[in-house]
């Protein structure tokens, strides 16, 4: 009991941060493409469903650390739609990881990030609810403009994952360019 007292003091004297994000551009390259962009046919009454389109990439971060270095975790929706979380065909993939973000240096506001850590890719049938889990690595750099405790910031990333069943068995890459906004107090 006494080493959890002394975890929850570290994190608030360390300092909360929190990212939001929104994918600028996306990119998938292997079965996990697949897998997301094609029609299925019901079988039980043979009705064609095409895939979503114009689904839209999010992610927010949340850790603690101190100006230079943060440990954070990462939760990352992939394709959303309007339809994604209801039932029906196709899949929902969701990243969830941590990632160690440096700030390399602090000039006028202005701060290039590197980051890198291990994620788990969570692949959800939409119409049965089986899950598939892909083990990943997702790293990426950027940079962010600090304005007070706000700072606005913008990432590229690659994620590399790794499923060894289901239907996107094989190996899939994520690239992104995700821009929003981050608290560090």
């Amino acid at each position: 009991m006494r080493h959890s007292w002394l975890v929850v003091v570290i994190a608030v004297v360390s300092g909360c941060h929190l990212r939001a994000g929104y994918d600028a551009a996306a990119r998938v390259n292997g079965p996990l493409d697949a897998v997301m962009n094609h029609a299925s046919v019901s079988r039980t009454d043979g009705v064609v469903n095409l895939p979503a389109t114009g689904g839209h990439n999010y992610s927010l971060e949340a850790g603690f650390g101190n100006s230079k270095i943060t440990v954070n975790s990462l939760l990352a929706v992939h394709d959303v739609t309007s339809n994604s979380f209801t039932p029906g065909a196709g899949y929902l993939a969701t990243t969830l990881g941590a990632n160690v973000r440096w700030m390399v240096l602090r000039w006028k506001g202005l701060s290039p990030t590197l980051a890198a850590g291990p994620a788990k890719l969570m692949l959800v049938d939409r119409s049965s609810g089986e899950r598939v889990w892909g083990n990943a690595v997702r790293f990426g750099g950027g940079a962010q403009y600090q304005l007070g405790p706000i700072a606005i910031y913008g990432d590229v990333y690659r994620e590399m994952v790794a499923f060894s069943s289901g239907a996107a068995n094989g190996t899939t890459t994520l690239d992104g360019v995700t821009v929003g906004v981050a608290l560090q107090p």
